[in-house]
């Protein structure tokens, strides 16, 4: 972040595909070449982690394995490991999870039995031994595949394999086997992706939740990692937010809570070793809740809402410290949004992190009541996020008044032609921070039905919107190159 720039915010789920997802194939390659041609210099995604409750890619079954429906298809034909695969859900507008999962499932073994017999397990075994988390990951899966339970819920003797590592039999370790050549493959497809974004001067920004689902192989395999109930393993305290402007009841995220005492007698090695790894995958890292390395909020996990809790504090700056001092050239976004209190922007700007500034929500403050510092340099600017409504929705759910108020605002600003969607991205691109990035619904002036997200909730429309094709956005070439060559992006 050295210069001023600007990307785009677009899950690799959300790319076009013939297969009914967004994957590591030619789309994501064409998307890159948009960017370059148009621009842009940064491609914001969300984690790729394996799915888990909710298909969120916050609550993943682990923070170091790749989910399999992002393996190209394509890829796999062309070294002639299948024949080509047909057209699945190529033209719907949402991803279909289950459904998708169902369809390349049977391609993936197929493609897994002739890789074997052409190449044997030699490749595999090498990528186990640079990758050692796949082994037992690889384990975890295969467990989870024959009991779809949470783990805890697991026989016992399949619970606890973990601590005494039995012998797997035949077709339990070739079922484990098959989950590491899956690994090994979305590895190489991935690097290919990132390599071929390099090559254009493309930088990617990775997303890395601060909290791991408790039903994941990073609980299952690390269990004095966590605050759990030596029993029964659950949780004794969950993860979440307390009430605020937005929720009288908070937010009850479920996951578990890290048990910073140990961590920090084991100089960190579970956190340290996943921002690593994500350190190789991506040129950019967004700390999710970086407000939990400062004070984290506890909740008993008895408590059906967030409102009982107590705010915790872990050791920050003593862990940032060893980050940095073993990985000194981390780039590093602080997801720095919600009621903070100020010694979380301290510790920010102690290691010069820059903090976001989501100008849905700091618009009225700093256009509007002059208050506020929301134009620093050493910031990332978004209208919103993946979390929030699109641009279009959020300012027509406004009060009309307040609505002329944001307009005159902008015209005072210059700002007076286009769509008012079209105007805030113009004023998202002159904001004074070294890289703004705007979403791909934004971009394309979409409504709530786009929405990627709503916090706090379950549905079948959470995390599923996508493109069909690039035509509309490959449509809004000229405008963006124009917002981005007047901002001196």
């Amino acid at each position: 972040m050295e210069k001023r720039s600007a990307g785009i915010l677009l899950s690799v789920t959300a790319l076009p595909s013939r297969h009914g997802i967004g994957d590591f194939g030619e789309n994501a390659k064409k998307f890159i070449d948009a960017l370059d041609d148009m621009g842009f210099r940064v491609w914001q995604i969300l984690p790729l982690n394996p799915l888990g409750y909710g298909n969120s890619p916050y609550q993943p079954y682990s923070s170091f394995a790749i989910d399999e429906q992002f393996v190209d298809l394509d890829a796999l034909t062309k070294e002639g490991l299948i024949d080509r695969v047909p057209d699945f859900n190529a033209d719907a507008p949402s991803v279909q999870y289950h459904a998708v999962k169902a369809f390349k499932a049977e391609y993936l073994r197929k493609a897994f039995t002739n890789y074997l017999s052409k190449h044997g397990k030699k490749a595999i075994d090498a990528f186990a031994k640079s990758h050692p988390w796949v082994n037992d990951w690889s384990v975890f899966m295969t467990f989870k595949k024959r009991y779809p339970s949470s783990w805890n819920e697991w026989p016992k003797e399949v619970q606890d394999w973990i601590f005494t590592r039995p012998e797997l039999d035949k077709d339990l370790a070739e079922d484990a086997l098959y989950e590491r050549w899956i690994q090994m493959v979305l590895y190489a497809q991935w690097d290919a992706i990132h390599s071929y974004a390099k090559s254009k001067g493309i930088k990617i920004i990775g997303d890395i939740p601060f909290y791991v689902g408790f039903d994941s192989c990073d609980v299952w395999s690390n269990r004095d990692t966590f605050i759990l109930d030596p029993e029964n393993y659950n949780p004794t305290v969950v993860a979440g937010v307390p009430p605020d402007y937005f929720s009288e009841i908070g937010q009850r995220w479920g996951n578990p809570i890290y048990n910073w005492k140990l961590l920090q007698e084991n100089g960190f090695d579970f956190i340290l070793n996943r921002i690593h790894l994500n350190s190789v995958l991506y040129d950019i890292l967004r700390l999710d809740h970086f407000r939990a390395f400062d004070t984290y909020w506890e909740i008993p996990a008895s408590c059906p809402t967030a409102v009982d809790g107590e705010w915790k504090e872990p050791p920050g700056y003593e862990f940032f410290d060893l980050l940095l001092s073993k990985y000194p050239d981390l780039d590093i976004i602080a997801e720095d949004l919600g009621d903070l209190r100020p010694e979380v922007l301290t510790l920010r700007d102690h290691y010069h992190f820059p903090g976001m500034n989501v100008i849905e929500f700091t618009f009225h403050d700093y256009e509007l009541l002059h208050k506020g510092d929301w134009d620093e340099e050493n910031s990332v600017a978004y209208l919103d996020t993946h979390d929030n409504d699109t641009m279009l929705s959020y300012f027509y759910l406004l009060p009309e008044e307040e609505q002329g108020a944001w307009l005159q605002a902008l015209r005072n600003l210059g700002i007076e032609e286009g769509t008012v969607v079209d105007r805030m991205l113009i004023y998202c691109m002159r904001k004074s921070a070294k890289l703004a990035v705007l979403s791909m619904q934004d971009i394309l002036n979409l409504d709530v039905h786009a929405r990627t997200n709503v916090p706090g909730t379950v549905n079948d429309r959470n995390w599923t919107w996508k493109l069909v094709d690039f035509d509309a956005f490959l449509g809004r070439r000229e405008f963006l190159k124009g917002i981005i060559k007047d901002a001196g992006r």
